[in-house]
């Protein structure tokens, strides 16, 4: 009885991708190659079928192979760099994915107020021949967040800041943590209601956080995008409230 031939898992998305590579009119024809092995080998075809279909060596599958088993699909398809030859992803390149991720995805017409890696992939892609980086039009997830995450560019962080421009604001800060003081001291430790003495003043305190019919709707200032100094969104949280 013969040997099985063996199998690749990929996952939907890695699937979704190489088909996508197969398809590409912009890419090296090597490339589209060795998306169809992996396609196929996921497919069951042995390492012969595989040579015969797309007419290469043996060798060649069992390199491709090889590659995909120490470092998935990208290292499959792409030659790392080498003496006498250019980097697969240039300097440029990765300046270019990193400004688009240190914008917020309105900017490009997006309903999202921060990316995704997925969102911020697909964008690169359909957008990346037209900025002069064809390589980038098949540029995987995964290497985008590679280059991110070199850059400690971080999509889902967003860190809260707070700044102080109401000159009233102590004054303000005070009445409201005096308000909520007098209200305290009204209940003994067991949180039991102290009536007020006989013949004595009477106060009547009202705590409320919010006025019916007000709502947050934006913030008071812009948000602040990452720089060389802070790599993460940085968004205050003074509200602008208006009435409903």
């Amino acid at each position: 009885m013969g040997r099985k031939s063996s199998v690749i898992t990929l996952t939907a998305e890695d699937r979704d991708y190489l088909e996508t590579q197969t398809r590409a009119r912009t890419i090296q024809a090597q490339t589209v190659n060795r998306a169809r092995i992996l396609l196929l080998k996921a497919d069951g075809c042995s390492i012969d079928e595989i040579a015969d279909k797309i007419g290469i060596n043996r060798k060649s599958v069992m390199l491709c192979l090889k590659k995909y088993a120490e470092g998935g699909v990208e290292n499959a398809l792409f030659d790392a760099p080498g003496r006498g030859r250019n980097a697969e992803i240039t300097d440029e390149e990765k300046t270019w994915i990193i400004n688009i991720a240190c914008q917020k995805p309105k900017d490009f017409g997006y309903s999202a107020e921060t990316w995704t890696y997925a969102r911020l992939t697909s964008h690169i892609n359909k957008n990346a021949e037209a900025a002069g980086f064809i390589r980038l039009s098949t540029i995987h997830k995964s290497t985008v967040h590679t280059i991110l995450d070199e850059a400690d560019i971080k999509l889902f962080r967003i860190r809260y800041y707070c700044e102080n421009r109401d000159p009233d604001f102590d004054g303000k800060m005070h009445n409201v943590l005096l308000v909520y003081k007098q209200l305290s001291m009204q209940f003994d430790e067991n949180g039991q209601f102290i009536p007020w003495q006989e013949g004595g003043e009477i106060v009547h305190v009202l705590s409320y956080d919010e006025k019916p019919g007000i709502q947050a709707i934006a913030t008071t200032s812009e948000d602040l995008l990452p720089n060389e100094n802070h790599t993460t969104i940085s968004r205050d949280y003074e509200y602008k409230r208006q009435l409903l």
